[in-house]
């Protein structure tokens, strides 16, 4: 009966397993066994390929090396061109044999015991190599393999035993001998299976019997096993290992799945519970799982540990646990012990198991390989000591490798960096990171061939070390290629050429055609500009017009000539040509301003001289004409220098209406001076009839005449103050009151000093009015007139109306002083003086001929005129003959108005600010208006005191801008010298706009002053020579913007909406400070998206959204974190200025 159950065991545990189909692992992936023996592992595939890992100390892998490898290492073996698979592999102390699907041997490693079985005076290989042995003329085919410590087994297809190598006691131990031997009956033994380990090796025979084959030496008999009885038959057999001071260990499975052991039991190896001296011969030992026997399918054995699988697929594990090789989380010995295993959390169960010496291995159901025990065997990598006590998944080496697209680059030049990972299974998966040095390029996932590409183009000129660094995924470890050494250069710099449209003498302006060719591949022209004169590269930043579309400019005169090229790389070049065959032409002479008006009414401030300034250009004036009637000079009109006089005589003769002037000169076209002549005289009041005697009504209170007393009654005071209709306390002063003085240049000028007692009485008045402002009207005759002003009456003034503005106003300009804006205790002290000795001058100067005719020149290059006069306006402080000069006001803006000339209509016309030392010119904030004799005046809320101009313009237009929303701001600005195009057709609207460009323009349309403060630190990323330094300097001292940290301002980096929100709502701050419109500090934010509004910015973005300056995107959304467009910040400037009062 138990010879019938033993046969059925046999018949599911042998038989049943080959009728079932093979097992599917993943396509191309996983393992089929495992076997591990003291330092070596190694493993076979689904595709029969061998692995390795642990010691190659004596090229026991066979990969050509003796270079160990703490990770699986595929080794390919090639027959006659054809790649060899293997059924089975078996490592030994320092050598490893194999056996192919054709039943073939190959070994590799050490061979000093003959264990290599490839003949005497054979040396050791590091190849793996055919072990050829043959049987009576015929190849012998084999079907199980054992590797002992210095001894090769192995049985061939018909079941009988072969043996080579140490101690093996043949004729020649270096061949394989065929050992025949028969049983206590005398029958032939035929063997099943085959396993050895370290110098134990061990067979079942053909009847399920245990052979002893070798124990320490070749010595083999059968071993009479009773399980009370009857004889056990068994199924499976393993041989561990006693390194140390044990001896060995022997475990079987019989055909009922019971565990049999003997061996040392010195850890509690032999797995019944005890620790003890050696067992000789077979015991069986029954494991209960909570009180029921277990039975177990698969079983190995290790350096004194056992690993088994029940016929449940449940993993139990015994005896030795140091370096936690039974996987049970502990480093504690333990009898025989069922242990769960888990992946992240959900539980599995290995389908067999291999014990190596201090280590495990387990082999799942997908194929995959998961090891526990001694770290450097583990095959994780691992090259420590340390222990790892639960199963872990093995990964798996990639080979990754880096190349670039080119050898090396020039700055610019785009280059593509690929990273290849290569796996021996499946194509490896994930993301590579690309590196420079430490600087993260970027990040790729890997295509399905195993690559993965990054394309750069900003690496910086300099050596460059890129390294990929791949991931890892589900199957493979991550991994970092060496340094790839790579070489950035800067291109060469640009070529200029300069070729003019003719060399032949011409009257007329020739053009000069210029190219410029750019080095390097991603390198292209960033700009192309020209300058007259000889010039460095340094003159072009900031300065320079543009011809970059164009390629070419045309110039009018003889001289030098420079261009300027630049490229994206960064290299600057110039070129100079001088221009000498052109002839000129005379030049035509310039009368300014080109129309006037003039008031027959005696009364009126327009009753006088009309006056008109010559630019002469090298002619001289002819004549002056009222048609066919020629005025005559000194009667009708006065030549004083470059000033042209109509006198008020001559003018009182013409009708009304208009009156055109030719001014006929030596050279040049004549010009015409328009004067519009009225006359506003009253007509006579009739004699009313008589009534009730009226109240007398207040009128202007005639002031007496410091001047010797008038014996005249009826003659005018030299001070009358009156209220006009818009509640201004006016001051009208007299003509004889102004002193006429001459200023070192030997030119006259006007000086009026007010009298505290005047500017009192004005003050007086200013408790009946609800706008706070004394106007001192001049009917001036010079071009330079200073008004001097008590300061104590200022300071009194201040103190009972803080808003109070003192005006002073002549026929051709007017300025404002607020009062309570000067420190004139400041300036008294910087002066030596109390504030009662302080004098405040106020001067309006027209600049001279040489100033105004550069400034038309500039006009001349940016497309522009002049209309009225150019005026320098300063404010000083004086005493004790010193003084001190007050350029700016501590950021508050004044008014200043210019009267200027009827423009053409349809012209743009608004002031700006000149510069005659680097001839720019600059918008100042201007609003259009009129006097009350009806002159045309620009209003200026200016900053600090210069020189100012009214201009007209037709302004630029951008081909790409064209239908675009943004069209109008933009050409407004643009107009305005605000914004800038990139070339003198193209604006880029939908660029981004940094932080240095944003700044830079809100500080031209503020007008704000970029005169160097030296006690401003500056920026570490913000060089002097920078086209941005002065505008940033600017916008931080006036608060509207402040640094990333103290030293870094982050000049390139793109401005997000919301911080451009911030600057612009700084912006409005300063600018209400002279009495505009307040920011509304308590408005709510009402976008869609305002939880993405940062805190710092969230006051800013409702402020200035509710002065609509700011508005949503699509769907009402405000989009913060957005860069704006060049587009975007052209509108909102544009709506800041209408905000603030800065523009028409």
């Amino acid at each position: 009966m138990k010879r019938w159950l033993a046969a059925m065991m046999v018949v599911i545990l042998f038989v049943y397993p080959m009728l079932l189909p093979p097992k599917a692992y993943a396509a191309g992936t996983m393992f089929t066994s495992v076997a591990s023996q003291l330092n070596t592992t190694m493993a076979l595939d689904a595709n029969g390929q061998i692995w390795a890992w642990g010691s190659n100390i004596s090229g026991q892998f066979g990969d050509g090396t003796n270079v160990s490898s703490h990770t699986p290492k595929k080794i390919t073996v090639m027959d006659n061109g054809a790649t060899v698979t293997f059924k089975e592999v078996k490592p030994s102390f320092d050598s490893a044999l194999a056996l192919d699907t054709s039943g073939q041997l190959w070994s590799t490693g050490d061979n000093g015991k003959g264990q290599l079985g490839l003949g005497t005076g054979t040396a050791s290989t590091m190849v793996w190599t055919k072990v050829e042995v043959m049987d009576g003329g015929t190849a012998v085919t084999f079907k199980k393999i054992a590797a002992l410590r210095y001894t090769s087994l192995a049985l061939d297809s018909n079941g009988k035993l072969w043996i080579w190598g140490f101690r093996t006691w043949t004729p020649d131990p270096y061949v394989p001998s065929k050992m025949g031997f028969t049983d206590g009956n005398g029958d032939p033994v035929v063997f099943e299976t085959l396993e050895g380990n370290e110098e134990n090796g061990i067979a079942i025979d053909s009847t399920q019997h245990i052979w002893e084959i070798f124990n320490s030496q070749y010595m083999p008999s059968r071993l009479s096993v009773f399980d009370g009885a009857a004889e056990a038959e068994f199924q499976s057999i393993a041989v561990g290992a006693g390194y140390g001071t044990g001896t060995f260990l022997i475990i079987a499975i019989d055909n009922i799945g019971n565990v049999w052991t003997w061996g040392g039991n010195d850890q509690g190896q032999l797995g019944d519970g005890q620790v003890s001296g050696d067992r000789w011969f077979p015991e069986k030992n029954p494991v209960l799982d909570s009180g029921n026997p277990v039975k177990f399918a698969q079983v190995s054995g290790g350096n004194k540990h056992v690993l088994a699988l029940d016929e449940n697929g449940d993993m139990w594990t015994w005896g030795m646990n140091a370096a936690g090789q039974l996987g049970d989380g502990t480093t504690i010995n333990s009898a025989p012990h069922k242990v769960a295993v888990s992946d992240n959390g959900t539980s599995f169960q290995f389908v067999s198991l291999t014990a190596g010496f201090e280590v495990s291995y387990g082999l799942d159901q997908d194929g995959r390989l998961w090891s526990w025990g001694k770290q450097y065997m583990l095959g994780d990598g691992g090259n420590g000591s340390g222990a790892q006590a639960t199963p872990e998944k093995i990964f798996l080496q990639p080979t990754v490798t880096l190349q670039t697209s080119v050898a090396s680059s020039t700055y610019l030049q785009p280059i593509t960096l690929t990273a290849s990972v290569i796996g021996d299974f499946d194509t490896p998966t994930g993301n590579v990171e690309f590196r420079d040095g430490g600087l993260l390029l970027g990040t790729s996932s890997l295509a399905a061939n195993g690559t993965a590409t990054l394309t750069v183009s900003s690496l910086q000129p300099g050596t460059h070390a890129f390294t990929a660094h791949y991931a890892g995924d589900d199957f493979y470890l991550a991994r970092t290629t060496s340094n790839l050494a790579f070489q950035v250069t800067m291109p060469d710099a640009p070529v200029i050429s300069i070729t003019p449209s003719t060399t032949a003498q011409t009257n007329d302006p020739i053009t000069l055609n210029v190219t410029a060719s750019t080095y390097g591949i991603g390198n292209s022209l960033f700009s192309l500009k020209w300058l007259p004169g000889d010039h460095g590269a340094t003159a072009f930043a900031g300065a320079g017009t543009d011809i970059l579309a164009a390629g070419s400019f045309d110039v009018a005169s003889n001289g030098s000539y420079t261009v300027h090229a630049k490229d994206w790389a960064g290299n600057e070049t110039v070129k100079k040509i001088e221009v000498v065959n052109i002839v000129p032409l005379p030049n035509d002479s310039l009368i300014s301003p080109l129309a006037a008006s003039f008031d027959k009414y005696t009364g009126e401030v327009a009753n006088m001289d009309v006056a008109t300034g010559l630019t002469l250009n090298g002619n001289t004036l002819s004549s002056i004409a009222n048609g066919a009637a020629a005025l005559a000079p000194g009667t009708d009109y006065t030549v004083t220098g470059s000033t042209v006089t109509i006198l008020k005589a001559y003018l009182m003769t013409q009708p009304v209406g208009t009156t055109s002037l030719t001014f006929t000169f030596s050279g040049g076209a004549d010009q015409t001076l328009t004067i519009a002549i009225g006359d506003s005289t009253p007509s006579p009041t009739p004699t009313p009839t008589p009534s009730a005697t009226p109240s007398p009504t207040p009128t202007a209170t005639p002031i007496p005449s410091q001047n010797p007393a008038s014996t005249s009654s009826n003659e005018r005071p030299n001070y009358q103050i009156v209220t006009d209709s818009s509640g201004k306390v006016v001051i009208i002063v007299a003509p004889s009151v102004l002193a006429t003085e001459k200023k070192p240049d030997g030119t006259n000028y006007q000086k009026l000093i007010v009298p505290e007692s005047i500017l009192n009485q004005a003050a007086g008045q200013l408790k009946d009015t609800a706008n706070p402002i004394i106007l001192i009207r001049i009917d001036n005759k010079e071009s330079a007139v200073q008004v001097q002003l008590p300061a104590s009456s200022i300071a009194a003034i201040a103190k009972s109306f803080p808003n109070a503005v003192i005006e002073v106003e002549l026929k051709g300009s007017s300025m404002q002083l607020k009062s309570s804006v000067l420190d004139l205790e400041n300036l008294a002290k910087r002066l030596g003086v109390s504030v009662s000795d302080l004098k405040i001058n106020s001067t309006m100067e027209q600049v001279s001929d040489t100033v105004r005719n550069e400034l038309m020149r500039v006009g001349n290059d940016k497309g522009f005129s002049l209309l009225g006069s150019v005026i320098d306006f300063q404010v000083t402080a004086e005493a004790n003959g010193q003084t001190v000069d007050i350029g700016d006001f501590g950021g508050m803006y004044m008014v200043q108005a210019i009267v200027f000339e009827q423009a053409v209509a349809g012209d743009l016309v608004f002031a700006v600010h000149y510069d005659p030392v680097t001839r720019q010119v600059s918008y100042i904030p201007t609003q259009l208006g009129a006097r009350n004799n009806g002159s045309k005046e620009a209003v200026m809320r200016t900053p600090h005191q210069s020189i100012y101009a009214v201009i007209r313009t037709d302004g630029p237009s951008f081909a790409d801008m064209q239908g675009h929303w943004a069209k109008a701001e933009v050409e407004q600005l643009a107009a305005r010298f605000i914004v800038n195009g990139i070339s003198a057709e193209r604006f880029a609207p939908n660029d981004s706009i940094t932080r240095a460009e944003f700044a830079s323009l809100l500080v031209r349309s503020m007008g704000i002053s970029l005169e160097h403060d030296s006690a401003y630190k500056g920026f570490t990323d913000i060089a002097s020579t920078a086209w941005y330094a002065s505008e940033v300097e600017a916008a931080v001292r006036a608060g509207l913007v402040q640094g990333l940290t103290s030293e870094r301002f982050g000049p390139n980096e793109r401005i997000s909406r919301e911080q451009m929100a911030v600057m612009i709502a700084r912006a409005l701050t300063i600018v209400s400070k002279d009495g505009t419109e307040p920011v509304d500090s308590g408005a709510q934010v009402a976008f869609a998206d305002k939880d993405l509004i940062s805190p710092w910015a969230e006051t800013a973005v409702a402020e200035t959204a509710k002065a609509g300056i700011i508005t949503g995107m699509d769907g009402q959304a405000f989009a913060p974190k957005d860069s704006a467009t060049r587009a975007q910040a052209a509108v909102m400037l544009n709506r800041f200025l209408q905000a603030a009062g800065f523009i028409s």
